[in-house]
């Protein structure tokens, strides 16, 4: 009685596997693609990040703090700094692209910035290197973060064109 309950129960499970295959020809490949994906989110680490916190995206802090740091991004990025940016309760963004899976609640939580603006900057040992809660100009943050990364050009303060000709004069 035992075996034949076996054979049965044998039959009955590779009839459903052929079943779901024959419903279901792309369950494989969708299976490998979800597997990747969270592979993905196991990958996520503070580390070498520079944290912009806000209540939200068009808060004047918040906006301020975009324009400054710009011009830098792309030097942050080859240098492997992350930029992760959370605004309110949208959907938290690494370096330009969404982070579904992120809740903004719990990072903010986490990052002990839970009301106004914050730039947090956490090093490779995952210590906060420094934190303020007023926008900052890049090459304060790029000297406090001690990162070996130039300035952008342009970063210092603004050239009038009026004292420009004073000076020529």
């Amino acid at each position: 009685m035992g075996m034949s309950f076996f054979i049965i129960a044998t039959c009955l499970i590779f009839g459903f596997i052929a079943a779901v295959v024959s419903f279901r020809p792309n369950l494989l490949p969708d299976i490998r693609a979800n597997l990747r994906r969270a592979e993905a989110v196991k990958q996520f680490s503070p580390r070498n990040t520079l944290f912009l916190v806000g209540p939200a995206t068009n808060h004047p802090a918040c906006k301020m703090q975009r324009r400054l740091l710009k011009p830098a991004i792309p030097a942050l990025i080859r240098e492997d700094v992350t930029v992760i940016e959370v605004y309110g309760e949208d959907t938290p963004r690494k370096n330009g692209e969404p982070l579904d899976w992120l809740d903004p609640s719990l990072l903010r939580h986490a990052l002990d910035a839970e009301h106004g603006f914050f730039i947090i900057y956490v090093d490779e040992e995952g210590k906060n290197r420094f934190r303020s809660e007023a926008p900052m100009v890049t090459a304060d943050i790029l000297r406090r973060a001690c990162l070996n990364i130039p300035p952008p050009k342009g970063d210092g303060p603004a050239k009038s064109s009026v004292l420009k000709k004073l000076r020529a004069a």
